[in-house]
């Protein structure tokens, strides 16, 4: 009776359109908002745990509903006559829910990571248990979700339970550790430790296994299903303290001047330790990625090639290691003078990258350290230096022709490095870029253009282009 039962309520969810119309949407829309990043195997997983318990919410609807179904139209009274108990039927469906969810949510996040991993190559470092969470997670929606029907048989009580399970989720990133007490846990980045996620996976196993058991405990009270929940308290209860015991690799002191040993000490090994980066020579440059990312050099690569390859040979042979910075400790990580991202896919990061090279080269990078101060809201002023047109046309040899202007009249990259400049510096960057035998004559009087004191009247001859904008030098030139 129970497997005949368990075969129907399968093909009954598996045909639901609200099951496979969230499946369709969660792929569809995860896909969506991760089109313009690379593949990150420590990031994607998680990004897509939390929206895949849409999914798990329309479980949980379903199964609410077909449990709560013979409580409803003289339903009662049509199953009184048939062999089977409702404990029968109960078994039936957390045999079968949870199978078909479960079933689902594998599929989809095996399509997500498949439609990633054939967008680029992935950089990052797959922990198995990320994914697996979100397939447990849609079995425990499927067991709450008859827990829930048999428990409360009203119509509205699945979409009430899912609405407020939606509204803890929506706002875990404010929970802190308490929030891995949810069946999801969306807030990490790249750079951060590793997450206990294997224990939060038993955690969210354990949970499932105990509405199953309170779901046959609806019936009457049995000696398996009682020692079921018990068994599921058992493993749930210590699961959870430890996952929510785990510190907030982030939390950092905000009155003391911050150092490397204020870094989380899970992290300090792996991003400042010996081994931290993996070092590979790619033309004459050398790239150094952190474990897992050595797949992303090629692509860094290409932003900084065509920089390197219009400077001088020997400026070329003064180019220091391209190193992979980590963001949220960046306080504590030596400065860079070429400095690669942890995630990638941004059009903005390739201009980035390629700035960095470029202030490198003509020496604006150091000039901005030693004059920008942000907590005094001063930038260093480049305006009407010669090697400040050259430093854009150096980003132009990246941003592809369409894009180059809107390049050069975005000063917000230039704040973010601690650089001034203004429309004639752009401007005769744009006539240089246009103009034939730039990089011979940029070349050729290299060492005369990167002089601070060298303007950009002066300049003009040597590049061979018109006085068209006035290029006056700033109030107190960054030298």
């Amino acid at each position: 009776m129970t497997r005949r039962l368990l075969l129907f309520e399968a093909r009954r969810l598996i045909r639901h359109p609200l099951v496979w119309g969230a499946w369709v949407l969660v792929v569809a829309l995860q896909t969506f908002l991760s089109r313009d990043g690379q593949p990150d195997l420590s990031m994607d997983p998680v990004n897509a745990t939390g929206l895949f318990t849409c999914l798990g919410a329309a479980v949980l609807v379903v199964a609410s509903l077909a449990a709560s179904r013979e409580g409803r139209h003289g339903m009662p009274e049509s199953l009184a006559g048939l062999p089977g108990r409702a404990d029968h039927r109960t078994r039936a469906l957390l045999l079968a829910v949870p199978l078909v969810a479960g079933l689902a949510a594998a599929l989809a996040m095996g399509a997500y990571l498949a439609i990633r991993l054939l967008s680029g190559p992935a950089g990052g470092r797959l922990d198995v248990a990320e994914p697996l969470t979100a397939v447990a997670a849609a079995v425990l929606a499927a067991t709450l979700g008859v827990a829930v029907g048999r428990w409360a048989r009203w119509l509205i009580a699945g979409p009430i339970v899912v609405a407020v399970l939606g509204f803890l989720v929506f706002t875990n990133p404010s929970n802190g550790p308490a929030g891995w007490l949810l069946p999801v846990m969306q807030v990490h980045r790249p750079d951060w430790p590793d997450r206990p996620s294997l224990v939060h996976l038993v955690y969210v196993l354990a949970v499932a296994a105990l509405f199953a058991a309170l779901a046959l405990l609806r019936h009457r009270v049995r000696p398996a299903p009682a020692a079921a929940a018990v068994l599921a308290l058992a493993v749930a209860v210590p699961a959870g303290a430890v996952a929510a015991s785990t510190p907030e690799p982030a939390r950092l002191p905000t009155n003391v001047d911050l150092t490397v040993e204020h870094v989380d000490s899970r992290v300090r090994e792996r991003y400042f330790g010996p081994a931290a980066h993996r070092c590979v020579p790619r033309r004459g440059l050398t790239y150094c990625a952190f474990p897992g990312y050595e797949s992303w050099i090629p692509l860094w690569e290409q932003a900084i090639g065509p920089v390197m390859a219009a400077l001088p040979a020997a400026r070329r042979a003064q180019a220091p290691a391209v190193r992979q910075v980590s963001p949220t400790w960046q306080f504590a990580t030596p400065p860079a003078a070429i400095g690669a991202p942890m995630s990638w896919g941004h059009p903005d990061q390739l201009r980035l990258l390629a700035e960095d090279a470029t202030f490198w080269a003509t020496g604006l990078n150091d000039s901005a350290r030693r004059h920008h101060d942000p907590r005094l809201g001063r930038l260093c002023d480049v305006r009407g230096q010669a090697r400040t047109v050259v430093a854009h046309w150096l980003i132009g040899q990246v941003a592809p022709p369409e894009a180059r202007r809107e390049l050069y009249v975005d000063r917000h990259l230039g704040r973010q490095s601690g650089l001034d400049w203004g429309p004639a510096e752009t401007g005769y960057a744009t006539l240089l870029l246009a103009a034939p035998g730039a990089r011979e004559k940029v070349v050729a009087h290299w060492d005369t253009l990167m002089k601070p004191t060298t303007t950009i009247d002066q300049a003009l001859p040597l590049l061979g282009l018109e006085r068209r904008f006035a290029a006056p030098m700033g109030a107190t030139p960054c030298l």
